[in-house]
């Protein structure tokens, strides 16, 4: 029997879409895991009700978070990825030749198993010999970290409950300190439609405006993410984003992709007047 699920944004506004069954629905120490199948974006996974992931369009996010950072990066050999159980983070840095080494850490070890069933040629990446998949507490893991890494990925939930502290300042001090000294930081950073997400946002960016020399923001067209435009911060110690070299990287490297480009990577540094003025940047 079909019904239509709300995806709440805030409490003013959500993104509706039809469900037609429930594939999967579990309780794990942490969170309520289901997977649903829709007419719209095919299977769909809800953390807690919230849609984290979609079979239409998960690749604009992933390829999102991952690539400008590794293509800004001059070679990342050693890549630390906080959060993304369901592995289309590290599919996409798999893609990169240069990479060595990946250890992804998850909270939720049921969200893998789960993705597993539901999407496996995302979560078939961890059968790659060089990654390890660690379950447990994110934030823990970057505190008492004594490994150095070249490129650190957040893909965190929300900022609410386990997720809260993969937005404070002193987790990107801890991510700081186990940078190489030409290291770059990068993280999801919500929706700045979303009024109650905005200073939120702001402090984030001062946050690593007083650790790293070059920060920057951008954004992505993400349907079912909240108001359909997304935000990310890159954190970096040495490299520019915006650098002209890079683009020949990308063509270079010819990746398979289906949101991602040379024209994608510097226009998404291109952000509307009114995000500029959240993170007090001249238009």
């Amino acid at each position: 029997m079909s019904y239509w699920h709300i995806d709440y944004h805030s409490k003013y506004q959500a993104l509706t879409f039809e469900v037609t069954e429930v594939l999967k629905s579990i309780q794990s120490p942490y969170q309520k895991i289901e997977v649903v199948e829709t007419p719209a974006y095919g299977k769909v996974l809800l953390l807690d009700d919230d849609l984290m992931l979609t079979e239409k369009d998960e690749f604009a996010y992933h390829e999102m978070l991952v690539h400008p950072t590794m293509f800004t990066h001059s070679y990342p050999q050693k890549i630390l990825i906080i959060g993304g159980g369901d592995c289309g983070t590290l599919t996409r840095v798999l893609q990169h030749k240069t990479v060595e080494k990946v250890v992804i850490v998850e909270l939720d070890e049921m969200v893998t198993q789960v993705s597993q069933e539901y999407f496996p040629q995302l979560v078939s990446s961890t059968q790659d010999p060089r990654v390890e998949l660690i379950f447990t507490d994110g934030i823990k893991y970057v505190h008492n970290c004594t490994d150095k890494f070249d490129v650190i990925l957040v893909d965190s939930t929300d900022p609410i409950g386990p997720a809260e502290g993969l937005f404070r300042l002193s987790f990107f001090q801890d991510c700081h300190k186990i940078l190489e000294e030409d290291g770059i930081l990068c993280l999801q950073s919500e929706s700045p439609w979303i009024p109650e997400l905005a200073e939120l946002i702001s402090y984030v960016n001062q946050d690593l405006k007083s650790l790293f020399p070059v920060v920057k923001a951008y954004g992505a067209a993400i349907q079912t993410y909240q108001a359909g435009f997304w935000l990310f911060q890159l954190a970096s110690k040495k490299y520019n984003p915006l650098s002209k070299e890079i683009e020949n990287k990308i063509k270079e490297a010819d990746l398979k992709t289906k949101y991602y480009n040379p024209n994608i990577h510097y226009g998404a540094f291109k952000l509307p007047t009114f995000v500029n003025e959240l993170l007090h940047e001249p238009s």
